[in-house]
């Protein structure tokens, strides 16, 4: 995955005013992994992210005739953390800077590449996944 520092800031400036970092389980996993999304009706916006960096974009369910067809761009797992790693010198917004250095900080150490957890590293998941759900 490869931005420009222009690109990294324009995408920083995308996930401050539209995003979201959090944690999100899916199906096939125990843990809850990291998660950067955004939402926009602007497709065109959402399929720029997915170019540069990878991710998967769904149109959202519009529930009324009149509204405008909306879109989410979500990038999981590894893959977030090495885009926050890339945005993250650009972030603004305090608590978005906050949720990101959580994870960069202290996710890998707790994340065995095999899926092997150790009682230590089940507790320190444990403890990161609950600061993290602790912050606003």
């Amino acid at each position: 995955m490869k931005l420009s520092d222009t690109e990294a800031a324009y995408a920083a400036g995308i996930v401050d005013g539209e995003g979201s970092i959090y944690f999100s389980r899916n199906r096939t996993t125990r843990w809850p992994s990291p998660v950067v999304s955004v939402a926009s009706t602007d497709r065109e916006l959402l399929e720029w992210l997915r170019s540069r960096v990878g991710g998967s974009i769904i149109q959202k369910r519009t529930y009324q005739p009149h509204h405008t067809p909306s879109y989410d761009w979500k990038l999981t797992d590894r893959r977030a953390l090495e885009f926050l790693k890339l945005v993250r010198p650009f972030l603004v917004i305090r608590r978005k800077i906050v949720r990101c250095d959580l994870l960069l900080a202290e996710y890998l150490a707790c994340t065995p590449r095999n899926g092997r957890y150790t009682s230590e590293t089940i507790g320190r998941k444990r403890d990161l996944i609950e600061r993290f759900s602790s912050l606003p």
